[in-house]
């Protein structure tokens, strides 16, 4: 596929949404198709082709080739998914052009639907046709347009192609209200809702809010009558009332409106019937949005193209999968791996197969990210010691070709190894947040039983011994209130820690090393017993309260490993191969 003059077949194309995306892309339209006369004249009027009606009726062997198939589906998922749906007609069409990448858009209902076995079914029967697959649920928020409209996005690939979803617009990049709202002065008096409308809109709407906000703002009417304004309009629904989104509470949106809200330009030509325009924009594609996809589809086909493929990626992958789960691996190699990849990404000119030419600065850039990321936890290796090469860790080889990976990926690789590295301090800090936080958690949702069970997995061996020396000694602590101790003044509280301490190892084993007295079971039916029942009346919240304070002094707090790695991006990446 020629990535600068690409061509592509646009079904279920509507108003042309998605064609006006992939042509901002670069690519040109040979065949449509829609079965909405409304839709169908609107794109007619606009680019010049007549789209075909249904496609279950076309010979596909007489379409023209193309390289790309694109499909947005405006439909209800009974007509997708039905015997004969629309599905089976992608399907088909796949089958007979085989073109070497596809673009699909649904509603994100699509993902909840059969409890998440529809959409698997999906992806299985297209991965069958031997296409590498990538969804994410895409907002159209990010994407320039001040309108929250989630849609999921689905492509697909011919090749065993590495891909990643567009990252989202800075802020200078994206649209607000004022530039896409009409001078007040121009918009007719026929768009301002009555007087009744507007008094009971904004009486709803101070329900919640102690003032009016600051124009201009988009109210949204939910199915429960509930009025809330935004600075952005949320989604566009075909078939709505034309009241649901109101300007500031005075008037609906104009046309011209709706359509920049869907990222159309201003020379989009636009039908004469509200009505009409209403239903289109409420079915389209959000236009930027599309085309960040198209642009991010394209550059990988390119780089897939034109960089080392195959069994040495695999070698690679290998290679890079026995390094970092090496027993005992310390973290600064993992560290320095990644470093080397990101600067190679950043400056394209270090030539990684040459190792002696950047060992000196990579252990720095180690190092500078080593204590952003691991704060006073991270320890620098030992002098004479500090080299990620040490017995060919990584040879300059498999570097190199991990060096092209990642900058084919828009940095996949680097995403790929620290989530490897911060992994485990990821799942401890989702399990102990409710407990190290408790301005994030109502306590009655708080279980020792769930954190015992989440936390007593391979790996956090060391974690769960913890955990269970915080429940132990806040145990002791509960039985304290009961024999009435009263709490011990300055001097007396760090011997009293020390005898804690020593019974708490007693208690859980820690001095000989197995469970101990205190097993997890034990520790779980004894909470169970304290939180719960009539003893729950009365312990259940100074338990809670030991509780929290143990695991407090055990895991103190610190940023989150993968909020120092955020200004990369790496949230949005996708591993692809190296998953």
């Amino acid at each position: 596929m020629n990535c600068t003059s690409f061509t592509f077949a646009d079904i279920f194309s509507g108003i042309g949404g998605v064609r006006l995306g992939f042509e901002g892309a670069g690519g040109t339209c040979v065949f449509s198709s829609e079965t909405d006369p409304a839709a169908r004249r609107t794109y007619e009027e606009n680019f010049g082709d007549t789209p075909w009606g249904d496609i279950r009726t076309a010979d596909l062997k007489t379409l023209p080739d193309f390289d790309i198939l694109l499909a947005d589906f405006p439909y209800a998922l009974s007509a997708v998914l039905g015997e004969d749906g629309l599905l089976q007609a992608v399907e088909r069409i796949l089958e007979v052009k085989r073109p070497e990448a596809f673009f699909l858009e649904n509603g994100k209902n699509l993902l909840s639907h059969g409890k998440g076995k529809t959409f698997e079914a999906l992806k299985g029967r297209l991965s069958a046709m031997g296409y590498t697959l990538y969804s994410q649920v895409l907002n159209a928020w990010d994407y320039g347009v001040p309108q929250k409209r989630e849609r999921l996005v689905t492509v697909g690939f011919a090749e065993p192609i590495l891909f990643a979803f567009p990252e989202r617009f800075p802020a200078e990049k994206r649209k607000t209200l004022v530039d896409i709202l009409e001078p007040e002065d121009q918009v007719k008096k026929s768009y301002y809702v009555s007087l009744k409308i507007r008094e009971r809109k904004m009486k709803k709407m101070m329900e919640r809010c102690e003032k009016e906000p600051e124009r201009p703002y988009i109210t949204n009417e939910n199915v429960s009558g509930m009025v809330t304004p935004h600075r952005y309009a949320c989604s566009l629904r075909a078939g709505a009332s034309a009241n649901y989104l109101l300007v500031n509470n005075e008037r609906r949106m104009t046309e011209r409106e709706l359509f920049r809200l869907q990222g159309f330009p201003d020379t989009y030509r636009m039908p004469s019937s509200f009505v009409e325009v209403k239903n289109l924009t409420g079915n389209s594609s959000v236009v930027p949005m599309v085309q960040a996809v198209a642009e991010r589809m394209l550059s990988a086909v390119e780089l897939y193209q034109g960089e080392t493929i195959g069994l040495d990626r695999g070698m690679a992958k290998a290679a890079l999968d026995r390094f970092l789960r090496r027993k005992g691996q310390k973290a600064w190699r993992v560290i320095q791996a990644g470093e080397i990849l990101y600067q190679k990404r950043l400056h394209p000119e270090i030539r990684l197969e040459d190792t002696a030419s950047y060992k000196k600065e990579s252990r720095r850039w180690r190092d500078d990210m080593g204590k952003r990321l691991l704060g006073e936890a991270y320890q620098a290796p030992a002098t004479g010691q500090d080299s990620l090469f040490y017995k060919n860790a990584l040879p300059p080889e498999v570097l190199q070709v991990l060096g092209e990976e990642n900058n084919r990926t828009k940095g996949a690789v680097e995403a790929y190894i620290y989530r490897r590295l911060t992994e485990k301090e990821r799942t401890v800090d989702r399990l102990l947040r409710p407990w190290i936080c408790p301005e994030e958690e109502e306590s009655s949702a708080l279980s020792p039983a769930d954190l015992l069970s989440g936390i007593s997995v391979p790996g956090l061996e060391t974690e769960e011994r913890r955990v269970r020396e915080a429940m132990a000694s806040a145990l002791i602590r509960i039985f304290g209130t009961v024999l009435g101790e009263a709490v011990p003044e300055t001097d007396e509280a760090a011997k009293t820690c020390g005898r804690m301490d020593a019974a708490v190892g007693l208690l859980t084993g820690r001095d000989e090393e197995d469970e101990g007295f205190f097993t997890a079971e034990c520790l779980g039916r004894w909470y169970e017993r304290i939180f719960s029942g009539a003893c729950g009346k009365i312990r259940r919240e100074p338990a809670l309260a030991f509780l929290r304070s143990e695991l407090q002094s055990r895991f103190p707090r610190r940023q989150e490993p993968w909020k120092a790695l955020a200004d990369r991006g790496y949230e949005s990446l996708r591993d692809g191969f190296w998953k």
